[in-house]
């Protein structure tokens, strides 16, 4: 299995939960559901494996009950952990990609001009931003809604947006 591209992060685990060594997940999508339906998560860099014995929303995050954990210092021990679970056990999609499949796509505008790479997609108040690097070391944010960002392409790994407002934006970062 090609972890990269199989293993997809929702969250991260916030501290043990109760005496008998659950954990406590933070989702990235805090709506998501899909810890409910996984039946196996990984754990840390090293994407460690662990049955999920009973997964339950309680309000902010999920409660998990992993299989070998039942000691709550152990649990305590995993705090910070990122928490991944295998691309089959998400939802399928509609349009065919998820926000981690943006990662990595190059930023390009109309008239062909490459301006970085996407190395996150960040949650914001009305919309997702996608944070790219260019090649001289410059950052930047995109809000990744229609006014700006085109056609997601990923066999070709390019991101189309509007060349306008890329040289508008382009001029407030330098500024």
């Amino acid at each position: 299995m090609n972890q990269s591209r199989e293993l997809i992060r929702v969250g991260v685990v916030g501290r043990a939960h109760g005496i008998k060594g659950a954990i406590r997940v933070f989702l990235d999508e805090p709506g998501s559901d899909s810890l409910l339906r996984a039946k196996d998560i990984y754990l840390g860099e090293q994407k460690r494996q662990y049955k999920v014995v009973n997964c339950t929303r309680c309000g902010r995050f999920m409660a998990l009950e992993l299989e070998g954990i039942t000691d709550r210092d152990v649990a305590f021990s995993l705090t910070g952990e990122e928490v991944s679970i295998l691309r089959s056990s998400l939802r399928p999609l509609r349009h065919g990609y998820y926000a981690c499949d943006l990662k990595g796509l190059a930023i390009v505008d109309s008239t062909g001009k490459t301006w970085g790479i996407i190395d996150d997609v960040v949650p914001s108040g009305a919309h997702d931003m996608l944070h790219y690097r260019s090649e001289d070391g410059g950052e930047g944010l995109v809000p990744f809604v229609s006014a700006h960002v085109g056609t997601v392409d990923l066999d070709a790994k390019t991101v189309l947006v509007d060349a306008d407002w890329m040289a508008e934006l382009d001029a407030i970062y330098k500024g």
